[in-house]
């Protein structure tokens, strides 16, 4: 996002929506492999941590997402645990919330510009 984006707060919305775009290529997958014997669903680790940098002084620049398999869903008969609804559902979560974060980001790029157009 720029030069102009090395603030703390520009920072922090830039990481999350690169961690909510790695959670769509998350759920992207599990979608690709419902039906594949075995598979078991992933997921995306990273808000716990986040929290905790943020409680701890905030600074979050070193809390890395990571992704591991779900071991608290159903295994259906084949081994698979991926279920259609609830990776769709969380899709939709997710989207909403990088969506969020982008209008944040945008919103405050505009909030610059307006201060460097209007500086003497």
């Amino acid at each position: 996002m720029g030069p102009l984006f090395n603030d703390p707060q520009a920072q922090r919305l830039t990481q999350l929506m690169d961690v909510a775009s790695l959670r769509a290529r998350v759920h992207a997958a599990n979608i690709a492999n419902q039906n594949t014997p075995g598979y078991k669903a992933r997921a995306v680790a990273f808000e716990e941590a986040f929290r905790e940098a943020l409680g701890e002084g905030g600074d979050t620049s070193g809390v890395a997402p990571s992704v591991f398999e779900r071991s608290d869903l159903a295994v259906q008969p084949d081994g698979n645990n991926v279920s259609s609804e609830r990776e769709v559902l969380e899709m939709g979560q997710n989207q909403t919330l990088y969506n969020a974060w982008a209008a944040m980001a945008q919103g405050k790029k505009k909030l610059l510009n307006i201060a460097i157009t209007a500086a003497p």
